[in-house]
């Protein structure tokens, strides 16, 4: 359920050693929840005195902005233990999964994007990954710019010991 949510907010490396890195939510994301929060009360309040049926979109900021301003994630490689903890959590509920180390096949970073964002000027956008080898790949972060992407993967591929694939074509 708290998959859908994956690609809000941006992971930054919160802990780094030789054998275990953590990532986390970068404190932007819940400073944007927060400012979408104050911006929708501000405008649903000016909004309810000429038409309560005016203030149901400023509302409907101010619920997104709760559930992204609640929004937390974890992700800690740990090679000593041998596995890979993911923890979320969005206003309450909490999903943590624990996957081994030796289920993971490789950190990704990837260029998409295509012919439709060229055409606009834009370039491709690239996604970071981590690939198993079973199951739906685990999503990290997304940029326009490789360089963050690649030096988040290089440090978790270098703590987990798994192998760095780098793909600049876009799809």
């Amino acid at each position: 359920m708290l998959d859908v949510i994956d690609w809000i907010g941006s992971l930054k490396v919160r802990e780094k050693s030789p054998s275990r890195v953590a990532l986390s939510l970068s404190k932007t994301t819940r400073a944007l929840g927060w400012a979408a929060v104050a911006c929708g009360v501000v405008v649903a309040a000016q909004a309810w005195p000429i038409s309560p049926y005016l203030a149901i979109l400023p509302g409907l900021c101010v619920l997104a902005g709760a559930v992204i301003a609640s929004l937390d994630r974890v992700l800690v490689f740990d090679r000593d233990a041998g596995v890979l903890r993911l923890e979320q959590r969005v206003i309450g509920l909490t999903s943590r999964q624990v996957v081994p180390l030796f289920h993971l096949r490789a950190v990704v970073v990837a260029a998409r994007g295509g012919a439709g964002f060229s055409a606009l000027g834009l370039g491709p956008r690239f996604v970071a990954y981590v690939e198993r080898r079973v199951g739906a790949p685990i999503y990290l972060d997304e940029a326009r710019r490789c360089a963050v992407l690649l030096r988040m993967a290089e440090t978790i591929a270098e703590a987990a010991d798994l192998r760095l694939e780098y793909d600049a074509a876009a799809n």
